[in-house]
């Protein structure tokens, strides 16, 4: 009996840790190195830069932090490649292309930190 409950939980366990382990991956600063960001609002930005243009009445960011890491402002992209962004870019809505700094850019807060 005690060898099924403890096969009952371990059936349970299993996919709670997957997803955690998952989740606590895409707050790492190594999720957006490999599969990049499209940003829908600049309300989700943690930080910007001063503003050095405008893009269809939306204000061009020298730099910017999203996730606890620093990007620069690349180039204006067109809307088709929102579904295109590689590792370490950031698209952010109407059209602006944004490249990580380095890896060192990324600083996570502790109280972001999580593990699995």
């Amino acid at each position: 009996m005690e060898s099924l409950l403890f096969l009952i939980l371990l059936v349970f366990w299993i996919p709670v840790w997957a997803v955690r382990r998952e989740l606590a991956f895409r707050h790492s600063p190594a999720y957006w190195r490999r599969f990049g960001a499209v940003v829908l609002a600049p309300s989700a930005l943690q930080a910007r830069g001063d503003s050095i243009g405008t893009y269809m009445g939306a204000p061009i960011f020298r730099d910017l932090r999203f996730h606890g890491c620093d990007y620069d402002f690349e180039r204006i992209a067109p809307a088709d490649e929102r579904d295109l962004v590689e590792g370490g870019e950031l698209f952010l809505e109407p059209g602006l292309l944004y490249r990580m700094r380095s890896e060192r850019s990324c600083v996570v807060p502790a109280s972001e930190r999580q593990f699995g």
